[in-house]
């Protein structure tokens, strides 16, 4: 399991279930229970003698915004994890995003749309999902919205800063959400399911206008008015997360209102 900040949760989540955990990132960091293994992706020694494992969980996240970046964590290093373990796992649970999907007019998106990523970046995570897909007798994928939560408050602080507009006349621009503990909660559906869906997106329950979100905030927060900023025609995606809740996962936040709220309480 690749361990950051979602994969160290999930870690701390199947340990609690009795799960033999192991963990693999470059600080050597784990959780209660689970047992820690340092290695790094861009350096294929640091990946030997890994123990077999039934199932691997890749949270990995790329180390910078480049497309080489994005390489190593969704393609290069996900390769180099398999082919350092003594046999190949039984299943494959990949962290990938709702970035594949290049919808920008308001549209919904679910599971079944066609991945046509307008960003180069995002086009890495596609070819990863399609070369590792099929290497296991099982590969689950998972693909998030913009992920928030404790230590992920850049948003909070732009708007407490004045710096988030809002549309002059009210047009959307469509966002979705997931607190980072509804991540890890999929991930462990994907990992612990009998029969999971291959591809699952990961959101809350309420894709919402960006504007509403600012406003929602700038109110908690006692925040300065928004500026505001002329948005053409509607804009983002809305996605469903149908798949993922028929398999059982409830988010513990079903709006970004619960969720920031609980945050800045």
């Amino acid at each position: 399991m690749g361990a950051g900040d979602v994969g160290l949760s999930l870690a701390g989540r199947l340990g609690a279930l009795g799960v033999d955990v192991t963990t693999l990132n470059r600080s050597g960091r784990s959780a209660d229970g689970a047992r820690a293994w340092r290695g790094d992706l861009a350096d294929p020694a640091t990946l030997v003698d890994l123990p077999m494992a039934d199932t691997v969980i890749f949270t990995t996240a790329p180390p910078g915004r480049g497309e080489s970046d994005y390489r190593l964590a969704y393609v290069d290093g996900p390769a180099r994890i398999l082919a350092a373990l003594p046999s190949m796992p039984d299943r494959l649970v990949l962290t990938s995003t709702t970035g594949v999907y290049g919808v920008d007019d308001g549209s919904w998106v679910d599971e079944t749309s066609p991945t046509e990523p307008s960003r180069a970046s995002a086009a890495v995570v596609v070819e990863g999902e399609r070369r590792l897909t099929g290497q296991a007798t099982t590969t689950v994928i998972v693909r998030p919205a913009g992920i928030y939560g404790p230590g992920r408050g850049s948003l909070l602080e732009r708007v407490r800063a004045g710096e988030e507009p809002v549309s002059s006349d009210g047009t959307p621009r469509w966002t979705n959400r997931v607190h980072r503990d509804d991540v890890v909660g999929a991930l462990l559906v994907a990992a612990t399911h009998p029969t999971p869906s291959h591809v699952l997106i990961a959101v809350d329950d309420e894709p919402a206008p960006r504007d509403d979100v600012i406003r929602h905030l700038v109110a908690r927060l006692d925040a300065p008015r928004p500026s505001t900023i002329d948005v053409p025609s509607p804009t983002g995606k809305r996605c469903r997360n149908a798949a993922l809740r028929a398999l059982g996962w409830e988010p513990q936040y079903p709006t970004y209102r619960e969720g920031y709220d609980a945050l800045l309480r």
